[in-house]
């Protein structure tokens, strides 16, 4: 469990946007987030949100790139009682949604055979907190936050 306030920790990468680069960018928040103090079930919490992001960033803000052709910066800061990861590329804009996305039906989808789908309600699930900032023709950012508890 992690502590009530963590040390402070800042680090940034950058990746391209090529589906086999999920592992290394799960990897560089998972440690950061080790390093900061978290174990077991909100760490894996992080990790699954961190996943989504990703993979949303790679399939959809770059659905238009070639592999390799497309930044992902990662920047991951631990200070006070937040974990904050900041994601930020510069492909398609997308319109975010206003508040929380409802819970899926689940059982709708596996019977209509819908593949995906579940990253936002997942990734807001997850997270304490959530937020985009578009910018198109500029970049996009995806900010989570998770905070140290009891």
């Amino acid at each position: 469990m992690a502590s009530l306030t963590s040390p402070n920790l800042s680090a940034q990468a950058t990746f391209t946007n090529n589906i086999s680069h999920l592992f290394h960018m799960h990897q560089f928040v998972r440690r950061a987030a080790i390093d900061a103090g978290f174990a077991n079930i909100p760490l894996g919490d992080i990790e699954l949100a961190v996943v989504e992001a990703c993979a949303n960033v790679v399939k959809h803000a770059y659905r238009n790139t070639s592999p390799d052709q497309g930044r992902i910066e990662i920047a991951v800061t631990a200070q006070g009682d937040r974990f904050e990861v900041c994601f930020t590329d510069w492909g398609e804009p997308f319109e975010p949604p206003k508040g929380r996305v409802p819970r899926p039906d689940v059982a709708l989808m596996v019977s209509e055979g819908q593949r995906g789908g579940m990253g936002i309600f997942l990734m807001q699930s997850l997270m304490d907190e959530v937020s985009w900032d578009i910018r198109p023709g500029n970049q996009n950012q995806l900010r989570m936050t998770k905070r140290f508890s009891a």
